[in-house]
């Protein structure tokens, strides 16, 4: 009776994984060139490095959006917009908020052409994150108070979405697609701080803070 036959080990079985490993290395290193020579900005070479480094998990994917925060933030300073223009950072992305009474006309949906350059550099600093699966939430906000010519809105929520699609149809005009973008009104039902004091007094100020337009820049998750 001949013994069984016995078989030998394959030898290299996983040498595939180092060609596969090599090819994914090369593929990383190919992209960040080509986005480097293809557009070569501080601001988006330090996001798509974020974005990379967080898929290989030495940084957190979920805020991949520094480089554009610090622009926004540039803009700002650079445009003296303090009190009309709050940029914050989100766990997902970016928060930018602009003072109705700032940006638009007075009692309008048509944006104050003093802050259509200000606009400009926002949509500039979005648009340097396309490589990202993200969008922009444009959300309208107001007070109390009712809309001036309620013969076009008759209620501040016809007014606060004018207003949003307003920014939102500017961004299209300045190459944000459209697909990314959504728009919301809100009315007077989201205040920042109370229209009126404890007697029913208007506070002013307070009225003022609250008609604003919000903007989400963020990841799809």
């Amino acid at each position: 009776m001949m013994p069984p036959k016995r078989f030998k080990p394959e030898e290299n079985v996983d040498s595939w994984l180092m060609s596969y490993a090599d090819m994914i290395t090369l593929l990383l290193a190919f992209f960040v060139i080509f986005v480097s020579i293809s557009e070569p900005k501080s601001e988006k070479m330090q996001a798509v490095t974020e974005s990379l480094s967080g898929q290989f998990g030495t940084i957190d994917l979920a805020t991949p959006f520094q480089g554009t925060y610090k622009t926004l933030m540039a803009v700002v300073e650079e445009k003296q917009l303090l009190k009309d223009l709050a940029i914050e950072r989100t766990k997902n992305g970016i928060i930018i908020e602009m003072s109705g009474g700032a940006f638009f006309k007075p009692d309008s949906v048509e944006i104050d052409p003093d802050k259509t350059e200000a606009l400009t550099e926002i949509a500039t600093a979005i648009k340097a994150i396309d490589f990202l699966d993200y969008r922009v939430v444009v959300e309208g906000h107001s007070s109390d108070i009712a809309p001036k010519n309620a013969g076009v809105y008759p209620s501040n929520w016809e007014f606060t979405t004018a207003q949003a699609s307003r920014v939102a149809r500017f961004f299209i005009e300045q190459g944000i697609k459209p697909s990314r973008l959504k728009v919301s009104g809100y009315a007077d039902t989201m205040p920042k701080v109370p229209n009126t004091d404890l007697q029913g007094n208007p506070i002013v100020k307070n009225q003022a803070q609250n008609a604003r337009i919000q903007i989400l820049v963020e990841r799809k998750l």
